[in-house]
Protein backbone atom coordinates (compact mmCIF):
# COMPACT_ATOMS: atom_id res chain seq x y z
CA UNK A 1 0.00 0.00 0.00
CA UNK A 2 1.28 3.48 -0.87
CA UNK A 3 1.31 5.60 2.28
CA UNK A 4 2.00 9.12 1.03
CA UNK A 5 4.13 11.37 -1.07
CA UNK A 6 6.16 13.56 1.27
CA UNK A 7 5.77 17.04 -0.13
CA UNK A 8 3.68 19.14 2.26
CA UNK A 9 2.85 22.21 0.08
CA UNK A 10 0.89 20.14 -2.40
CA UNK A 11 -0.35 17.27 -0.27
CA UNK A 12 -3.81 17.15 -1.83
CA UNK A 13 -2.42 16.99 -5.35
CA UNK A 14 -0.07 14.17 -4.43
CA UNK A 15 -2.81 12.24 -2.65
CA UNK A 16 -4.75 12.32 -5.90
CA UNK A 17 -1.69 11.01 -7.75
CA UNK A 18 -1.33 8.28 -5.12
CA UNK A 19 -4.93 7.20 -5.74
CA UNK A 20 -4.31 7.10 -9.47
CA UNK A 21 -1.19 5.01 -8.84
CA UNK A 22 -3.30 2.31 -7.23
CA UNK A 23 -4.94 1.28 -10.49
CA UNK A 24 -2.92 -0.07 -13.43
CA UNK A 25 -3.81 1.82 -16.58
CA UNK A 26 -4.54 -0.57 -19.44
CA UNK A 27 -5.20 1.90 -22.25
CA UNK A 28 -2.40 2.88 -24.62
CA UNK A 29 -2.35 6.27 -26.32
CA UNK A 30 0.21 8.50 -28.06
CA UNK A 31 2.43 10.43 -25.67
CA UNK A 32 4.09 13.79 -25.91
CA UNK A 33 7.78 14.41 -26.43
CA UNK A 34 10.01 14.41 -23.37
CA UNK A 35 10.77 17.98 -22.23
CA UNK A 36 14.39 19.05 -22.38
CA UNK A 37 16.49 21.30 -20.19
CA UNK A 38 17.78 24.53 -21.73
CA UNK A 39 21.47 24.27 -20.99
CA UNK A 40 21.96 28.00 -21.49
CA UNK A 41 19.73 28.93 -18.56
CA UNK A 42 21.35 29.59 -15.23
CA UNK A 43 20.90 26.67 -12.82
CA UNK A 44 19.43 28.83 -10.08
CA UNK A 45 16.74 30.38 -12.29
CA UNK A 46 15.99 26.96 -13.81
CA UNK A 47 15.30 25.50 -10.36
CA UNK A 48 12.66 28.18 -9.78
CA UNK A 49 10.61 26.91 -12.72
CA UNK A 50 9.28 23.39 -12.16
CA UNK A 51 8.21 22.98 -15.76
CA UNK A 52 11.80 23.36 -16.92
CA UNK A 53 13.38 20.94 -14.47
CA UNK A 54 14.32 17.47 -15.61
CA UNK A 55 12.42 15.02 -13.40
CA UNK A 56 14.15 11.71 -12.70
CA UNK A 57 12.99 8.90 -10.42
CA UNK A 58 15.38 6.56 -8.63
CA UNK A 59 14.23 3.24 -7.19
CA UNK A 60 16.72 1.19 -5.16
CA UNK A 61 14.00 -0.86 -3.46
CA UNK A 62 14.36 -4.52 -4.31
CA UNK A 63 18.02 -4.13 -5.22
CA UNK A 64 20.85 -5.89 -3.41
CA UNK A 65 21.88 -2.60 -1.75
CA UNK A 66 18.77 -0.75 -0.61
CA UNK A 67 19.59 0.38 2.92
CA UNK A 68 18.90 3.96 3.96
CA UNK A 69 22.65 4.56 4.42
CA UNK A 70 23.35 3.43 0.84
CA UNK A 71 20.56 5.62 -0.51
CA UNK A 72 21.70 8.67 1.48
CA UNK A 73 25.25 8.22 0.21
CA UNK A 74 23.92 8.01 -3.35
CA UNK A 75 21.78 11.14 -2.97
CA UNK A 76 24.67 13.04 -1.42
CA UNK A 77 26.80 12.30 -4.49
CA UNK A 78 24.04 13.36 -6.88
CA UNK A 79 23.32 16.72 -5.27
CA UNK A 80 26.95 17.53 -4.55
CA UNK A 81 28.55 16.55 -7.85
CA UNK A 82 25.97 16.94 -10.64
CA UNK A 83 25.74 20.57 -11.68
CA UNK A 84 22.76 20.36 -14.04
CA UNK A 85 19.44 21.34 -12.40
CA UNK A 86 17.04 18.47 -11.79
CA UNK A 87 14.12 17.29 -9.70
CA UNK A 88 14.65 13.94 -8.01
CA UNK A 89 11.85 11.59 -6.97
CA UNK A 90 13.03 8.88 -4.57
CA UNK A 91 11.05 5.75 -3.73
CA UNK A 92 11.41 4.66 -0.13
CA UNK A 93 9.85 2.56 2.62
CA UNK A 94 8.39 3.98 5.86
CA UNK A 95 11.40 2.73 7.82
CA UNK A 96 13.91 4.63 5.68
CA UNK A 97 11.91 7.85 5.41
CA UNK A 98 13.22 9.52 8.63
CA UNK A 99 16.83 9.08 7.47
CA UNK A 100 16.02 10.60 4.08
CA UNK A 101 14.12 13.53 5.59
CA UNK A 102 17.09 14.21 7.85
CA UNK A 103 19.37 14.22 4.82
CA UNK A 104 17.07 16.62 2.96
CA UNK A 105 17.07 18.98 5.92
CA UNK A 106 20.85 18.81 6.32
CA UNK A 107 21.34 19.67 2.63
CA UNK A 108 18.71 22.45 2.74
CA UNK A 109 17.00 20.94 -0.30
CA UNK A 110 13.61 22.24 -1.43
CA UNK A 111 10.57 20.23 -2.43
CA UNK A 112 11.22 21.33 -6.00
CA UNK A 113 14.56 19.51 -5.84
CA UNK A 114 13.80 16.36 -3.84
CA UNK A 115 10.61 14.49 -3.01
CA UNK A 116 9.90 11.07 -1.55
CA UNK A 117 7.26 8.53 -2.53
CA UNK A 118 6.62 6.18 0.37
CA UNK A 119 5.38 2.63 -0.15
CA UNK A 120 5.46 -0.58 1.84
CA UNK A 121 5.22 -2.78 -1.27
CA UNK A 122 8.51 -3.89 -2.79
CA UNK A 123 9.24 -6.35 -5.61
CA UNK A 124 12.25 -8.36 -4.46
CA UNK A 125 14.94 -10.01 -6.57
CA UNK A 126 13.59 -13.51 -5.96
CA UNK A 127 9.96 -12.61 -6.70
CA UNK A 128 8.31 -14.08 -9.79
CA UNK A 129 7.98 -11.01 -12.08
CA UNK A 130 4.48 -11.66 -13.43
CA UNK A 131 3.08 -12.81 -10.09
CA UNK A 132 4.58 -9.79 -8.37
CA UNK A 133 3.05 -7.49 -10.97
CA UNK A 134 -0.42 -8.84 -10.20
CA UNK A 135 -0.06 -8.84 -6.41
CA UNK A 136 2.01 -5.70 -5.86
CA UNK A 137 0.46 -3.03 -8.06
CA UNK A 138 1.59 -0.38 -5.60
CA UNK A 139 5.20 -1.51 -5.57
CA UNK A 140 7.72 1.24 -6.20
CA UNK A 141 8.54 -0.11 -9.66
CA UNK A 142 4.90 -0.06 -10.78
CA UNK A 143 4.31 3.43 -9.43
CA UNK A 144 7.44 4.65 -11.17
CA UNK A 145 6.32 3.26 -14.53
CA UNK A 146 2.90 4.88 -14.21
CA UNK A 147 4.50 8.23 -13.42
CA UNK A 148 6.81 7.80 -16.40
CA UNK A 149 3.87 7.07 -18.68
CA UNK A 150 2.07 10.20 -17.47
CA UNK A 151 5.26 12.25 -18.01
CA UNK A 152 5.42 13.02 -14.30
CA UNK A 153 8.94 11.60 -14.68
CA UNK A 154 11.31 12.03 -17.61
CA UNK A 155 13.36 8.96 -16.70
CA UNK A 156 13.35 6.12 -14.19
CA UNK A 157 16.41 4.38 -12.75
CA UNK A 158 16.05 1.02 -11.02
CA UNK A 159 18.36 -1.51 -9.38
CA UNK A 160 15.57 -4.03 -8.85
CA UNK A 161 14.24 -7.22 -10.42
CA UNK A 162 15.03 -7.11 -14.15
CA UNK A 163 12.08 -9.28 -15.16
CA UNK A 164 9.65 -7.13 -13.19
CA UNK A 165 11.16 -3.97 -14.64
CA UNK A 166 10.61 -5.21 -18.19
CA UNK A 167 7.13 -6.57 -17.44
CA UNK A 168 6.00 -3.32 -15.81
CA UNK A 169 7.42 -1.25 -18.66
CA UNK A 170 5.48 -3.35 -21.17
CA UNK A 171 2.30 -3.06 -19.09
CA UNK A 172 2.30 0.68 -18.56
CA UNK A 173 4.34 2.29 -21.36
CA UNK A 174 3.55 2.16 -25.11
CA UNK A 175 6.09 0.65 -27.48
CA UNK A 176 7.77 2.83 -30.08
CA UNK A 177 6.03 2.45 -33.45
CA UNK A 178 7.37 -0.51 -35.44
CA UNK A 179 8.96 -2.28 -32.46
CA UNK A 180 7.33 -5.39 -30.97
CA UNK A 181 9.94 -6.34 -28.33
CA UNK A 182 11.85 -4.14 -25.93
CA UNK A 183 15.53 -4.90 -25.40
CA UNK A 184 18.23 -3.87 -22.97
CA UNK A 185 21.12 -2.04 -24.60
CA UNK A 186 24.46 -1.43 -22.89
CA UNK A 187 27.71 0.22 -23.93
CA UNK A 188 31.04 -1.55 -23.60
CA UNK A 189 34.39 0.23 -24.02
CA UNK A 190 36.57 -0.77 -27.00
CA UNK A 191 39.83 0.46 -28.53
CA UNK A 192 37.74 2.96 -30.51
CA UNK A 193 34.09 3.93 -30.06
CA UNK A 194 31.95 2.28 -27.35
CA UNK A 195 30.14 -0.84 -28.54
CA UNK A 196 26.35 -0.98 -28.14
CA UNK A 197 25.31 -4.53 -27.24
CA UNK A 198 21.63 -5.39 -27.70
CA UNK A 199 20.07 -7.43 -26.04
CA UNK A 200 21.79 -7.90 -22.65
CA UNK A 201 19.01 -9.55 -20.69
CA UNK A 202 15.45 -8.59 -21.62
CA UNK A 203 14.66 -11.60 -23.85
CA UNK A 204 16.06 -15.09 -23.34
CA UNK A 205 14.65 -16.31 -26.67
CA UNK A 206 14.46 -14.18 -29.81
CA UNK A 207 13.12 -14.79 -33.30
CA UNK A 208 15.07 -13.55 -36.33
CA UNK A 209 12.65 -10.67 -36.92
CA UNK A 210 13.21 -9.56 -33.31
CA UNK A 211 16.95 -9.46 -33.89
CA UNK A 212 16.32 -7.32 -36.97
CA UNK A 213 14.38 -4.86 -34.80
CA UNK A 214 17.20 -4.92 -32.23
CA UNK A 215 19.66 -4.02 -34.99
CA UNK A 216 17.46 -1.12 -36.09
CA UNK A 217 17.24 0.15 -32.51
CA UNK A 218 20.97 -0.26 -32.02
CA UNK A 219 21.71 1.73 -35.17
CA UNK A 220 19.26 4.45 -34.12
CA UNK A 221 20.83 4.53 -30.66
CA UNK A 222 24.35 4.98 -32.01
CA UNK A 223 23.22 7.59 -34.53
CA UNK A 224 21.61 9.54 -31.69
CA UNK A 225 25.04 9.50 -30.02
CA UNK A 226 26.62 11.10 -33.08
CA UNK A 227 27.89 8.07 -35.05
CA UNK A 228 26.69 8.73 -38.59
CA UNK A 229 27.19 5.28 -40.14
CA UNK A 230 27.17 2.60 -37.41
CA UNK A 231 28.42 -0.84 -38.40
CA UNK A 232 26.41 -3.85 -37.23
CA UNK A 233 27.50 -7.38 -36.39
CA UNK A 234 25.69 -10.56 -35.32
CA UNK A 235 27.32 -12.41 -32.42
CA UNK A 236 28.06 -15.99 -33.51
CA UNK A 237 30.55 -18.83 -33.08
CA UNK A 238 32.20 -18.14 -36.44
CA UNK A 239 32.29 -15.57 -39.21
CA UNK A 240 30.94 -17.80 -41.99
CA UNK A 241 27.36 -17.15 -43.10
CA UNK A 242 26.26 -20.75 -42.39
CA UNK A 243 27.57 -20.81 -38.79
CA UNK A 244 25.33 -21.16 -35.75
CA UNK A 245 21.85 -22.50 -35.21
CA UNK A 246 19.03 -22.18 -37.73
CA UNK A 247 17.80 -18.93 -36.15
CA UNK A 248 21.28 -17.45 -36.52
CA UNK A 249 21.38 -18.29 -40.21
CA UNK A 250 17.90 -16.83 -40.76
CA UNK A 251 18.84 -13.72 -38.76
CA UNK A 252 21.92 -13.30 -40.93
CA UNK A 253 19.71 -13.13 -44.02
CA UNK A 254 17.39 -10.54 -42.48
CA UNK A 255 20.22 -8.40 -41.16
CA UNK A 256 21.59 -7.99 -44.64
CA UNK A 257 18.86 -5.37 -45.05
CA UNK A 258 20.69 -3.20 -42.49
CA UNK A 259 23.18 -0.72 -43.99
CA UNK A 260 26.77 -1.44 -42.91
CA UNK A 261 26.00 -4.97 -41.73
CA UNK A 262 29.39 -6.68 -41.52
CA UNK A 263 28.10 -10.22 -40.90
CA UNK A 264 28.85 -12.61 -38.05
CA UNK A 265 31.24 -11.50 -35.33
CA UNK A 266 33.14 -13.73 -32.91
CA UNK A 267 33.59 -12.85 -29.26
CA UNK A 268 37.32 -12.26 -29.62
CA UNK A 269 36.67 -9.36 -32.05
CA UNK A 270 34.33 -7.32 -29.86
CA UNK A 271 36.82 -5.01 -28.18
CA UNK A 272 38.78 -4.11 -31.30
CA UNK A 273 36.32 -1.30 -32.06
CA UNK A 274 35.57 -2.44 -35.62
CA UNK A 275 31.79 -2.52 -35.07
CA UNK A 276 29.38 -0.16 -33.33
CA UNK A 277 26.34 -2.41 -32.75
CA UNK A 278 26.40 -6.05 -31.64
CA UNK A 279 23.13 -7.95 -32.00
CA UNK A 280 22.39 -11.02 -29.89
CA UNK A 281 19.70 -12.63 -27.74
CA UNK A 282 19.31 -11.60 -24.11
CA UNK A 283 20.73 -14.80 -22.64
CA UNK A 284 23.99 -14.64 -24.58
CA UNK A 285 24.23 -10.87 -24.24
CA UNK A 286 23.82 -10.99 -20.47
CA UNK A 287 26.54 -13.64 -20.15
CA UNK A 288 28.79 -11.53 -22.36
CA UNK A 289 28.18 -8.39 -20.32
CA UNK A 290 28.79 -9.96 -16.92
CA UNK A 291 31.80 -11.92 -18.14
CA UNK A 292 33.33 -8.74 -19.54
CA UNK A 293 32.79 -6.90 -16.27
CA UNK A 294 34.19 -9.73 -14.19
CA UNK A 295 37.22 -10.17 -16.42
CA UNK A 296 38.01 -6.47 -16.46
CA UNK A 297 37.85 -6.37 -12.67
CA UNK A 298 40.15 -9.36 -12.42
CA UNK A 299 42.75 -8.18 -14.93
CA UNK A 300 43.06 -4.49 -14.20
CA UNK A 301 41.23 -2.18 -11.84
CA UNK A 302 41.53 0.72 -14.24
CA UNK A 303 39.69 -1.26 -16.91
CA UNK A 304 36.72 -1.65 -14.63
CA UNK A 305 36.77 2.08 -13.91
CA UNK A 306 36.64 2.69 -17.64
CA UNK A 307 33.72 0.28 -17.87
CA UNK A 308 31.76 2.32 -15.35
CA UNK A 309 32.71 5.61 -17.00
CA UNK A 310 31.19 4.70 -20.36
CA UNK A 311 28.60 7.19 -21.54
CA UNK A 312 25.57 5.37 -20.14
CA UNK A 313 26.53 2.89 -17.38
CA UNK A 314 23.83 0.36 -16.70
CA UNK A 315 21.50 -0.75 -19.47
CA UNK A 316 18.86 1.28 -21.29
CA UNK A 317 15.53 -0.45 -21.96
CA UNK A 318 15.19 0.37 -25.64
CA UNK A 319 11.95 0.13 -27.65
CA UNK A 320 9.50 1.65 -25.16
CA UNK A 321 8.34 5.27 -25.33
CA UNK A 322 10.21 6.28 -22.19
CA UNK A 323 13.68 6.31 -20.66
CA UNK A 324 14.23 3.43 -18.24
CA UNK A 325 17.70 2.57 -16.99
CA UNK A 326 18.45 -0.79 -15.37
CA UNK A 327 21.40 -0.49 -13.01
CA UNK A 328 23.22 -3.36 -11.33
CA UNK A 329 21.47 -4.66 -8.23
CA UNK A 330 24.66 -4.03 -6.26
CA UNK A 331 25.53 -0.74 -7.97
CA UNK A 332 27.76 1.52 -5.90
CA UNK A 333 26.83 5.17 -5.28
CA UNK A 334 29.49 6.15 -7.83
CA UNK A 335 28.00 3.81 -10.46
CA UNK A 336 24.50 5.10 -9.73
CA UNK A 337 25.73 8.67 -10.12
CA UNK A 338 27.17 7.83 -13.53
CA UNK A 339 23.93 6.07 -14.52
CA UNK A 340 21.93 9.11 -13.37
CA UNK A 341 24.20 11.44 -15.32
CA UNK A 342 23.72 9.23 -18.40
CA UNK A 343 19.92 9.41 -18.08
CA UNK A 344 20.13 13.18 -17.66
CA UNK A 345 22.18 13.38 -20.86
CA UNK A 346 19.66 11.27 -22.77
CA UNK A 347 16.85 13.60 -21.74
CA UNK A 348 18.75 16.77 -22.55
CA UNK A 349 19.71 15.36 -25.96
CA UNK A 350 16.04 14.58 -26.78
CA UNK A 351 17.00 10.93 -27.20
CA UNK A 352 13.44 9.64 -27.62
CA UNK A 353 12.72 12.10 -30.42
CA UNK A 354 15.94 11.16 -32.19
CA UNK A 355 15.49 7.41 -31.93
CA UNK A 356 11.87 7.67 -33.14
CA UNK A 357 13.05 9.66 -36.14
CA UNK A 358 15.84 7.19 -36.91
CA UNK A 359 13.51 4.20 -36.61
CA UNK A 360 10.81 5.85 -38.71
CA UNK A 361 13.39 6.55 -41.40
CA UNK A 362 14.71 2.98 -41.28
CA UNK A 363 11.28 1.36 -41.32
CA UNK A 364 10.09 3.62 -44.15
CA UNK A 365 13.18 2.71 -46.17
CA UNK A 366 12.53 -1.01 -45.77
Amino acid sequence: MVERIVKDPITQKKRKMSQVAQTAEKCVFPTECVPTVDSTVDAQSSRKSKSRLTRIGIDLLGGDLCSSDHLVETLHGLFKEIEEPFHLTVFTTPDSLPHLEAFKLSMALKDEELEFIVTDEVIHMDDDPLLAMRRKKNASLCIGMRLLKKRKLDALLSTGNTGALIASAKLYIPMINGISKAALIALLPTRKDPLAVIDVGANLHCKPDHLLQFAQMGVAFQKSRGIDHPTVGLLNIGREEKKGRAEHRESYKLLQEIPNFVGNVEGKELFSGTIHVLVTDGFTGNVLLKTSEGLSSFILESVQKELYSANYPGALLCGIDGIVMKCHGDATPEALKECFHGALGLIQASFLDKIKFQLQTALSFH
